[in-house]
């Protein structure tokens, strides 16, 4: 669905730097994604996002909600961005990834997109969260929660997560 009046509102919001994480608090809440907000569904454009950034390109959010509003959130973004449509967002905006369904791969890579169910597969929500791995061996998870607006520090993936609960990842290139 195309919603022309949220790039022209979302494009007023000044966002916080450099990263994003925390989409239901502060000025992420409030955008517009879809019949919804970000902080409602919008942490598949937080996981974009933060994927351009880390790769050096330069984000422009609005940009991203109104792509993602057309080719990858539909019924109007009401469940958010569609987890298998990811990979090819992500090479929309210059991001090159390789999807993957592999725990062991997306522990191998140096950074990754995952999305996945919080819960009880299907029949709870799902999540998007961009995974930066450290050189300790340590992850960076950003928008791990969406009331946190820091990044956090996990020892594993599995910390993030649970056992059988990933729907797909993408590890970037």
């Amino acid at each position: 669905m195309f919603f022309p009046s949220h790039y022209k509102k979302n494009k007023t919001v000044e966002l916080p730097a450099p990263y994003l994480s925390g989409q239901s608090i502060g000025v992420l809440n409030d955008m517009k994604y879809g019949l919804r907000t970000v902080g409602d569904v919008g942490c598949g454009a937080l996981a974009l996002y933060n994927a351009m950034r880390y790769k050096g390109l330069e984000p422009d959010l609005p940009k991203i909600i109104r792509y993602l509003e057309l080719a990858a959130a539909p019924i109007g973004a009401v469940f958010g961005t569609f987890p298998f449509s990811m990979g090819y967002s992500l090479r929309h905006f210059g991001v090159k990834n390789k999807m993957t369904l592999s725990f062991r791969k997306l522990e191998a890579a140096e950074s990754c997109v995952i999305a996945y169910w919080t819960k009880r597969p299907v029949f709870s929500g799902g999540h998007f969260v961009f995974c930066v791995k450290q050189e300790d061996g340590t992850y960076l998870v950003h928008n791990r929660w969406s009331n946190v607006s820091e990044p956090r520090v996990c020892k594993s993936l599995r910390e993030v997560v649970k056992k059988h609960c990933l729907i797909v990842g993408y590890v970037l290139k």
